[in-house]
């Protein structure tokens, strides 16, 4: 048995009442507690009445017309005092501590937007810690909706039609190869027809759009090597031996002095959005407009 457990057996102490009869001692009369209004008296004397229930002994006294602290409440009033000091303490410690917000996205998302603006979202959500965890997209809906996640940045197209969503721009696709590649190859169909090409191992929404732009233009890349990921992929590209097609945005990660990327328009754009639970930025104390500002820092295109 909880060794609180007899302060709840009986039934008449709560803060509120507390805080009341607080107010009464501090001001020495119910009058002047209530600042003279009848019906704050009145709810003032009933929680009063309920408390000397509760503790078994009377907290105030009639003299005369007027009502004084008993010997009994001017100590229980130092005991409220006390407890509420600390209760106050305790939230002014906690006001300044970091609260976790967590997004959770693809890994080339991560890594290619989130990432390299995590200084401008920690200016607009204040004092938190940025949780970024990699999930597939369906995971990422799914831990959003139930409170899992915080935020989530996802392909607009995955969405239920029901969701609410912020758009935060378009990601396109470009060849990428460092500049000896491109080397005397004018065109993005030059490049992909003679240099060595990095792939994406075979599954996926992206793998069978490239394949079939592979198809319509009659390319057979020579392919060196094949990964798991955009990111893995871009990793390939960065040791100048390979071209590959990645998200445009991956060019955060490339010197342009020694690379080089072009833009595949016919690889259709992709619409990213912000999803986000209102529970849980309610939760962490984030405002409407710092969402606001979080879209305008994430949009890319």
């Amino acid at each position: 048995m909880n060794e609180f457990e007899q302060l709840f057996d009986i039934s008449g102490l709560s803060l509120d009442r507390l805080r009341s009869f607080l107010k009464v001692a501090e001001a020495g009369n119910l009058t002047q507690a209530a600042q003279g209004d009848q019906t704050k008296q009145s709810q003032y004397s009933r929680q009063i009445k309920e408390l000397e229930g509760f503790f078994g002994v009377a907290l105030t006294r009639r003299v005369g017309r007027r009502i004084e602290i008993t010997e009994e409440g001017r100590r229980l009033a130092m005991v409220i005092h006390r407890q509420f000091s600390e209760l106050d303490d305790f939230r002014e410690s906690m006001a300044g501590r970091c609260v976790r917000v967590s997004f959770g996205s693809q890994g080339s998302v991560i890594d290619w937007l989130l990432l390299p603006r995590l200084a401008e979202m920690s200016r607009v959500l204040g004092n938190t810690i940025i949780e970024a965890e990699q999930m597939r997209t369906m995971d990422v809906v799914r831990a959003v909706a139930d409170g899992r996640l915080d935020f989530g940045i996802v392909r607009e197209d995955a969405l239920p039609p029901e969701t609410k969503r912020q758009r935060i721009g378009s990601v396109g696709y470009a060849a990428f190869a460092a500049n000896a590649l491109w080397k005397g190859r004018s065109s993005i169909k030059e490049l992909l027809g003679n240099a060595p090409v990095a792939d994406l191992l075979p599954g996926g929404q992206f793998v069978q759009r490239w394949h079939q732009w592979l198809g319509e233009v009659k390319l057979r890349p020579q392919v060196a090597a094949r990964v798991s990921s955009f990111t893995d992929l871009a990793r390939v590209v960065q040791y100048g031996h390979t071209a590959a097609v990645l998200p445009d945005m991956a060019s955060v990660d490339f010197d342009p002095k020694k690379f080089k990327h072009e833009k595949i328009a016919a690889l259709k754009p992709r619409m990213l959005a912000l999803i986000s639970n209102a529970r849980s930025l309610d939760r962490v104390g984030i405002r409407a407009g710092a969402v606001d500002s979080l879209v305008e820092i994430l949009q890319h295109g």
